[in-house]
């Protein structure tokens, strides 16, 4: 809230901004000169954003910086997504300072520290992806989670039921999947899907002979999973088939056998069976004799 409150009182009220400025997007901006600076930043409160210092070269001009554009630094670093439009008026040789609600684009990539420079790029997700993201922050109040599993369905190919709403929300997120996605099928429930945790693998300081990983769920229905341990050479072990996960909040608590496995990096995956997404994930790493 406080963001969108500052927003509010950079861009100047429409009766100060001349009727006869253009309207750009801000790719176009760009393409006609116009310079940016876009670094990562936080609020006291851990909110992170994009603090976008745009700079017009030409004449008075409206700018819209759309929802899916993506703002690109390092490669192993997560582009930002602006997740809410934002039409601004900036005046000929003016450079206004703006801050955008984001996204990570990328769900294996490092995210950002603060302060760190976007320089490698400006482009837009699919333009399915960038109605989808306006719908949401008009017909959803409490969507911010969700936009964040939207944003990775199209960046990382996630499935449309890793996007949590509440229950009471859900209909509404169908309708819109529904609407705007050619050939949707609706998966039946929605997962949260959550990153794994390192803090939440096993450490060994010798040989490896077993591992013990902690999950928490909160399932919004009930569905049949499988686990399975995903080895350093891409090799999936099924664990467990036909493991039955009931609704609401679980804490599941796996302990694998892994003597004679060679060290390295795993990851144990609880996974829905009918529809293949991944549950929920954990990191193990297994080192050798210390």
């Amino acid at each position: 809230m406080m963001l969108v409150f500052i927003m509010a009182i950079l861009s100047p009220p429409a009766c100060c901004a001349p009727t006869s400025a253009a309207s750009l997007d801000l790719l176009e901006a760009i393409d006609r000169g116009w310079t940016y600076e876009a670094t990562a930043s936080s609020s006291d409160e851990g909110t992170s954003f994009l603090t976008l210092l745009l700079t017009n070269p030409g004449p008075d001009a409206h700018v819209l910086i759309d929802a899916g554009t993506a703002f690109h630094g390092p490669d192993d670093i997560q582009p930002a997504v602006v997740t809410e439009d934002l039409l601004v008026y900036v005046s000929a040789g003016a450079t206004e300072e703006l801050f955008l609600t984001k996204a990570c684009g990328s769900a294996d990539a490092m995210g950002a520290t603060n302060g760190m420079p976007y320089e490698e790029g400006v482009d837009k997700l699919p333009a399915e992806l960038c109605r989808i993201l306006d719908r949401m922050n008009e017909e959803l109040p409490s969507s911010a989670s969700a936009i964040q599993d939207l944003v990775w369905v199209y960046t990382d190919d996630h499935d449309f039921a890793s996007v949590y709403v509440p229950e009471e929300e859900q209909k509404a997120l169908l309708d819109i999947l529904s609407s705007e996605v050619p050939d949707f099928e609706d998966p039946g429930y929605a997962v949260k899907y959550r990153t794994p945790d390192p803090d939440d693998g096993a450490r060994f300081t010798g040989e490896a002979m077993e591992a013990r990983c902690t999950f928490n769920v909160d399932m919004p229905r009930a569905m049949e999973c499988t686990v399975v341990l995903l080895q350093p050479d891409g090799e999936r072990l099924t664990l467990l088939s036909d493991f039955h996960v009931s609704r609401g909040y679980r804490l599941f608590t796996f302990t694998i056998g892994l003597e004679g496995y060679p060290p390295g990096a795993y990851t144990m995956q609880l996974e829905s069976k009918r529809f293949g997404n991944t549950i929920a994930s954990r990191d193990i790493h297994l080192q050798g004799r210390g």
